[in-house]
């Protein structure tokens, strides 16, 4: 399951915990699409997002989240 998180950050009302989730950014320089690698560490993503969603270079950046489902 990938959910794209708007501006404001992750819905945190999701029905996995931050435990179990994984993040990444999605952006897109010139018409080349670049993702991150996928990582637990939601700080750091949200603190990409910030540099590259003000940065000049890149535009339509939005933060990604996977659950990881255990069985």
């Amino acid at each position: 399951m990938m959910v794209t998180a708007d501006a404001r950050g992750p819905n945190r009302s999701d029905t996995a915990s931050s435990d179990t989730a994984q993040w990444r950014l999605r952006y897109h320089v010139g018409e080349i699409q670049h993702y991150t690698e996928w990582t637990a560490d939601f700080p750091t993503i949200e603190n990409y997002y910030d540099q590259y969603h003000h940065g000049d270079h890149a535009h339509d950046v939005a933060i990604e989240r996977r659950a990881m489902i255990e069985t």
